[in-house]
């Protein structure tokens, strides 16, 4: 990941939520998202032939969601048959490819890893979790003693994306040395 680039996807998700009406605090709308950006959402259920019903599984399908290059746009596919809080996750990831511009062929996400790789990989996914909880909602979330189910209910993500992105904000962390160094404050 290149230097600075987690500083910038802070204050560019927050600029991407702005755009949908969003602030840090509500839980990021990727369908309304791709909505304005003209990017068209296939479901894979809508499809026919033996490749959708290979890929239409909840748990152990190979495919999550697809970048589609078509013409000088894209579109997404996703697999509809996973729970919506995954279906938001890799949303937001590829959609975070679309917004910085990465270039690729086709993009296939299988469990948060797509055929992008490297800097390209992180960069998305990094984006796609200040996306979905912004470092602003972490902190907040953090004041409030928030768990991670709590934080995964406040944003609709799943467990797993609310523990990652509660973590690795550091949000837990500040607040608790600020708790730690000026307690009638905390």
């Amino acid at each position: 990941m290149r230097r600075g680039f987690k500083t910038q996807a802070k204050q560019l998700a927050l600029d991407l939520r702005g755009e949908i009406g969003l602030n840090a605090h509500q839980p990021f709308d990727p369908y309304r998202f791709a909505s304005a950006y003209g990017i068209p959402v296939i479901q894979l259920s809508t499809l026919e032939g033996a490749a959708r019903d290979h890929f239409l599984r909840a748990d152990d399908s190979p495919l999550s969601g697809a970048l589609i290059p078509v013409g000088t746009g894209v579109v997404i596919l996703e697999n509809d048959a996973q729970p919506l809080t995954r279906r938001r996750t890799t949303m937001c990831h590829e959609l975070a490819h679309v917004v910085l511009e990465h270039e690729f062929g086709v993009s296939l996400s299988d469990e948060r890893r797509c055929g992008l790789g490297g800097d390209q990989e992180e960069e998305a996914d990094w984006l796609s979790g200040e996306m979905l909880i912004p470092t602003d909602g972490a902190f907040r979330l953090a004041r409030a003693n928030a768990t991670d189910e709590q934080a995964a209910m406040a944003f609709t993500v799943s467990l797993a994306v609310a523990r990652w992105r509660m973590n690795h904000s550091g949000a837990r962390k500040v607040v608790a040395r600020t708790r730690a160094k000026w307690p009638a404050h905390g």
